[in-house]
């Protein structure tokens, strides 16, 4: 850990965005290590099959968060006002509530085919708890973007800690007095519990005034104002998470539960080390791109370069060590029913440096309104990463072989992905309305059909477009 920030300190941006990036590292990096050294306790406690059918669990409540404050959370960091913003928490804060009461009553009626589908008939009624983690993510999701709003990095990286600390000791403790995948899932479901509640007491602490102004026609006025977010984003963010998600759906629901907990180990050892730093870039990313998306927009193609580039050079060796030694260390510690996992880390490797690159820089989209491309992008990546494991069992590979195709796939897809995503800092606005500058709400909202965009200005008075 120590090493890592020394990296970041002579290689990476300095100044304030180097600050931030370190401050949410150290977070991060405390709760990812908290995960990784409980591994070995907790594949000694579970099977791969129990960890596989969790997987499943886990794989809905991460489809049902992705769209359940239908990405009204992403429009907090991006009005001039504070008061707008906090209107935008509490809109994002009920649509979780609506979507999370509808996700519940559809998983309530159709609960037997959901699992029979997805080969997880064996969670039973413990498929309803997802409504809980699927609530409490939402909130998560919403208030870390007020918190990245307000650049108080500090309560996201207290926030992970929180996380990390309830996830590993309701799990270990359930495992300990013999409980199955309901207590892995339990714990998955606190964990989001106490994340957002830490961001919580943050928020309230800070800017309790604005939220205690927060008013009906405000939160309408900012619905009418972002309904693209939810029209053209949502979509996009379904399609983000299936594509996350599919790999581990479709491995258990066609190679069993037991390959699919060996794949969701993977990918949990896979994603700790590449996004402690993704992550945390990717949250000042876009305070930063929101910030120049107001000030000076083609400011955010440099940006964006240089963020790349450094992170290229940062991740490389992790990923080529991380390679070599998974498959040498996995039987000795994780234990002999989880020895495969090491070698579906080493061919993984690709496909995760990959993303580490594409993802840390993607919300640059929000932050220029590109929601066009990015639908674009999220239906790419459901092709690339979920495509891959159905041709895969398609033409009778074995459980590494689909492991072998869902690297190759996912490596090609995240760089479509991170090409994408230049593309739009390409195509930046040339100059804001003066209003945006005398700290009017003004934005850039851009058509389906082009690449050049329709200023609309909305001023603080009228609450409308003109």
């Amino acid at each position: 850990m120590t090493s890592l920030i020394a990296a970041f300190r002579t290689r990476f941006l300095r100044g304030e965005f180097a600050r931030s990036v370190l401050t949410i590292v150290v977070g991060t990096g405390l709760s990812q290590g908290i995960i990784i050294l409980t591994a070995p306790i907790m594949t000694r406690l579970y099977s791969p099959a129990l960890y596989g059918l969790y997987a499943v669990a886990a794989s809905v409540m991460g489809i049902l968060i992705s769209v359940t404050c239908l990405r009204f959370e992403y429009v907090v960091p991006l009005p001039a006002d504070d008061q707008a913003a906090a209107d935008g928490l509490a809109l994002s804060m009920l649509t979780n509530v609506g979507v999370t009461v509808l996700a519940f009553i559809v998983l309530v009626v159709f609960q037997n085919q959901i699992l029979g589908a997805l080969g997880g008939t064996a969670l039973g009624g413990a498929l309803l708890l997802v409504s809980f983690g699927q609530f409490a993510g939402g909130a998560m999701s919403a208030l870390t973007n007020w918190a990245i709003r307000t650049k108080d990095f500090v309560a996201i990286a207290q926030m992970r800690m929180s996380q990390s600390i309830a996830l590993v000791l309701v799990q270990i403790g359930f495992g300990l007095v013999g409980m199955d995948h309901v207590g892995l899932l339990i714990g998955a479901v606190v964990s989001r519990f106490a994340g957002s509640g830490r961001l919580l007491r943050s928020a309230l602490a800070t800017n309790a005034a604005e939220i205690r102004r927060v008013s009906w026609h405000g939160v309408t006025a900012m619905a009418r104002r972002y309904r693209h977010f939810a029209m053209l984003s949502s979509p996009a963010a379904l399609l983000n998470a299936l594509g996350l998600q599919l790999p581990t759906l479709v491995l258990v629901a066609l190679y069993g539960a037991h390959a699919g907990g060996l794949f969701a180990l993977a990918d949990r050892i896979c994603s700790a080390p590449l996004q402690l730093v993704a992550g945390a870039v990717g949250n000042v990313f876009l305070a930063e791109a929101s910030r120049s998306v107001r000030t000076e927009p083609r400011a955010i193609r440099s940006l964006f370069l240089r963020t790349t580039w450094q992170l290229a050079r940062l991740g490389a060796l992790p990923t080529i060590g991380l390679a070599v030694v998974a498959p040498l260390a996995a039987g000795l510690l994780l234990g002999s029913s989880w020895e495969l996992t090491g070698v579906f880390v080493a061919v993984l490797a690709p496909m995760y440096f990959m993303t580490f690159l594409a993802t840390s820089t993607g919300d640059a989209l929000y932050a220029l309104e590109r929601l066009d491309l990015q639908l674009l992008r999220e239906t790419l990546r459901m092709l690339g990463l979920g495509g891959s494991v159905v041709v895969a069992s398609m033409v009778g590979l074995s459980e590494t072989g689909a492991i072998v195709a869902l690297s190759i796939g996912g490596t090609v897809t995240y760089f479509l992905y991170a090409v994408i995503t230049w593309y739009a800092t390409n195509h930046t606005p040339s100059q804001r309305s003066a209003d945006a500058a005398a700290g009017d709400r003004a934005a850039v909202v851009f058509g389906l059909d082009g690449d050049m965009p329709l200023v609309v200005k909305r001023t603080a008075e009228a609450g409308e477009d003109e």
